[in-house]
């Protein structure tokens, strides 16, 4: 169980990750998991970074549900639901260090994808959604960073930021609850495990205090630079953490 100054590192890292989710919809992951990889198991780290993002994407839902548009996202949603049990079966059985080395690919991958700024036809078909949602709860269940995925295909297709943040919230809240019951019933979850999510509680809702009064002055440029860094410096951060180890 965190204490001490590994207990104040992961309170201010989960605020800055709350604060990130909240104003994007996404990327407390990459925020967050660099650090708790340096303080618990990768396994543990998962299924801890997991839990906390369920209790800020609640309070996302609760303020931005008026922007969203369910009609769009039944396809990702399902193939969310889909690749839950495949990710927690993953992650249940995976060697700790390649799990690690995972994380840093699969992030860096997707940056790389957000640089070269390729528009795909076939992100408008809202079936691709499906494809996207079924490798997103892959990721997120498994590495606990799938989030950008999600987040390059809803950009791609040009929703306005409020809506994006809206969706990704939905999303993730359904991917994530039904990941977390899986990670319980396959006995990943731990007493020291939720004792460490309700420590986190307060970061949580002061990071989305934060976001709330920065998502009222953010434009869809700033939005979408924001998307681009935030996937670029969590991605840095991984594959520096990796060489120093």
């Amino acid at each position: 169980m965190l204490s001490g100054v590994e207990l104040i590192i992961a309170a201010l890292i989960v605020f800055a990750g709350a604060t990130v989710m909240g104003t994007l919809g996404f990327g407390f992951g990459l925020v967050v998991a660099p650090v708790f990889l340096l303080l618990l198991e990768p396994q543990e780290t998962v299924v801890t970074v997991n839990g906390i993002i369920t209790v800020l994407l609640i309070l996302i839902m609760a303020q931005s549900y008026r922007h969203l548009r369910l009609l769009r996202l039944w396809p990702m949603a399902a193939g969310g639901l889909a690749a839950a049990p495949i990710g927690v079966l993953a992650l249940s059985g995976a060697d700790p260090t390649t799990l690690r080395i995972t994380i840093i690919l699969v992030i860096m991958a997707l940056a790389v994808l957000n640089l070269t700024s390729i528009q795909l036809p076939m992100v408008q078909n809202r079936w691709v959604g499906g494809v996207v949602g079924f490798l997103t709860s892959l990721a997120i269940t498994t590495l606990s960073i799938g989030g950008p995925l999600a987040a390059l295909y809803v950009v791609a297709r040009r929703w306005p930021h409020q809506e994006i943040r809206a969706s990704l919230a939905f999303f993730f809240i359904v991917s994530y609850l039904a990941a977390f019951g899986l990670y319980a019933r396959s006995g990943l979850v731990h007493q020291e495990t939720m004792a460490n999510i309700g420590m986190m509680v307060p970061s949580v809702v002061a990071g989305f205090g934060l976001a709330t009064l920065l998502v009222r002055r953010i434009n869809q440029r700033i939005f979408r630079y924001a998307v681009t860094g935030v996937i670029i410096g969590g991605s840095a951060a991984l594959l520096g953490q990796e060489f120093v180890g």
